[in-house]
């Protein structure tokens, strides 16, 4: 299993800084990158690296957003709080005393999120760094792209089912900060949150009232009004959606550029509207599989030793 096999590496190095590298990173051409993480190791105890997608199909230019919103989140919430209770495990380092303090990886799906998440218990310094990064290269067929966000999913709502009551009553604390970094992950909660929570325009009101009337006077104009009715509905939703996505762009976009990434209107439009509320389905689908059954939800990714 990747726990075991990493902490065994663990036994076998001597330095004092950890740096763990995912077979799906690539190091940029820079001799000076371990200097610069040993410099930004010198104020923090965890050390989030920079992740770049390497663009070479559909799923890795939408994939390439999905690890800005990872970036911007770590970046956000650490930068606020000094600690943050979750890493993209694919390139990270971590100071040897802070790892054999928490006793190093656990065996379970996630094991990055576990042991960024103890170490944010434990009040240890978290940073985001820009300054050195990684490329990475991620999967271009669906198939593929399925069966590791099914393992990502299940491990996430594994993660969650243990930890959502510290979890959740620290964001409780600070809502402020947490929610944000929940939007820049999955920005499709901006749009369960317009459609369910902005009341209905007045002019729609109206316009309903005044087609009751004449539904009411002329029997034949039914059709109409109930066709008019899904109308004004329709252009409502999509005024919503369309202003969200520009507010969200707009933001998502300035700290995009401001952590060193390339931001494209187009692409995002895709992303937001299709690849994120399909990341977070599968997010909800694992979490009600996990509460429900967790046993039944493990052996769907019993293919993957732990």
């Amino acid at each position: 299993g990747k726990a075991n096999a990493l902490n065994e590496a663990v036994k076998h190095s001597s330095g004092s800084i950890l740096l763990f590298l995912d077979s799906d990173a690539t190091l940029p051409d820079d001799e000076n990158y371990l200097k610069k993480i040993v410099e930004e190791m010198e104020d923090t105890d965890i050390l989030d690296i920079k992740k770049e997608v390497m663009k070479n199909s559909f799923l890795s230019k939408m994939t390439y957003y999905e690890y800005i919103g990872f970036n911007i989140g770590s970046w956000f919430v650490s930068r606020v709080l000094g600690k943050c209770p979750g890493v993209n495990g694919s390139a990270f380092a971590i100071k040897r005393k802070a790892f054999l303090s928490l006793k190093g990886f656990r065996k379970v799906v996630t094991e990055d999120l576990d042991i960024a998440t103890r170490a944010f218990l434990k009040n240890f310094k978290f940073k985001y760094s820009n300054r050195v990064k990684v490329y990475n290269l991620v999967h271009s067929n669906w198939e593929d792209w399925f069966t590791q966000r099914k393992r990502w999913s299940i491990g996430c709502a594994l993660w969650f089912k243990e930890w959502c009551r510290d979890l959740l009553r620290i964001g409780a604390k600070q809502p402020q900060i947490f929610i944000p970094g929940l939007f820049f992950l999955f920005p499709s909660i901006l749009l369960i949150l317009v459609y369910s929570l902005i009341p209905n325009l007045l002019i729609h009101k109206i316009l309903s009232l005044i087609f009751l009337f004449l539904a009411v006077e002329l029997n034949f104009m039914v059709p109409v009004v109930w066709f008019s009715t899904i109308a004004m509905n329709f252009i409502k939703s999509s005024l919503a959606s369309i202003l969200s996505f520009f507010s969200f762009s707009i933001i998502f976009s300035m700290l995009s550029k401001k952590l060193g990434f390339n931001f494209k209107i187009h692409e995002f439009l895709l992303y937001y509207f299709f690849y994120s509320p399909l990341v977070l389905l599968t997010i909800i689908v694992a979490l009600i599989s996990v509460f429900l059954s967790e046993k039944k939800a493990v052996k769907l990714i019993s293919d993957w030793k732990v």
